[in-house]
């Protein structure tokens, strides 16, 4: 399956509804300026790869976005982060801008099993999420509470805001941009 095209679509759709719920003038900022690049990025090709976490596929959804995303999921290329250590069973990263040609933007999809938290962390570039299936509770902002979001909300993270998420009882899903200082070239 060549994925490029329908995901390019799906991430148009996603600028869109991060735009049209954007809370804060960053948050459509940031998905403006991420629509605008990943109309004209060029592919860049890539070897699929899944990881365990995502043999809880059958329970994302409740959008058709999030219908969309089950569908194309398998065919992408799916890696552990950094910031954990757990081969793949529990959190997975989908790292667009490593199937795009996005100059100054880190992009990708958050995937977080049931019940699972991913590591506080922060760093330097600003950044939003769009929540594309399952609530969760976020840490966000510089806020120190965790706040539930349900899907299709969108938050935003100043530069160096520490920030988590702890999934609820369905796998979460979000879609992340970050841009400005501190962006890999």
């Amino acid at each position: 399956m060549n994925v490029h095209e329908p995901l390019r679509e799906w991430l148009v759709d996603a600028a869109d509804a991060a735009i049209d719920r954007a809370a804060r003038s960053e948050i459509e900022e940031g998905a403006a300026t991420f629509r605008r690049a990943i109309e004209v990025a060029d592919a860049v090709p890539f070897r699929s790869q899944t990881l365990p976490v995502l043999r809880n596929l059958e329970r994302v959804g409740g959008s058709p976005r999030a219908e969309q995303f089950v569908e194309f999921a398998p065919h992408l290329r799916w890696v552990e982060s950094h910031r954990w250590d757990d081969q793949g069973e529990e959190r997975a990263l989908c790292v667009l801008s490593e199937a795009f040609e996005l100059p100054g933007l880190e992009v990708g999809i958050m995937y977080v099993d049931q019940g699972c938290t991913y590591p506080l962390h922060s760093h330097p570039p600003q950044e939003l999420y769009l929540t594309v299936s399952g609530s969760a509770h976020w840490r966000y902002g510089g806020s120190e509470e965790l706040v539930e979001m349900a899907p299709n909300s969108t938050l935003y993270n100043n530069p160096l805001d520490i920030h988590t998420v702890e999934a609820g009882d369905t796998p979460l899903v979000a879609m992340y941009v970050l841009w400005g200082n501190g962006v890999r070239s």
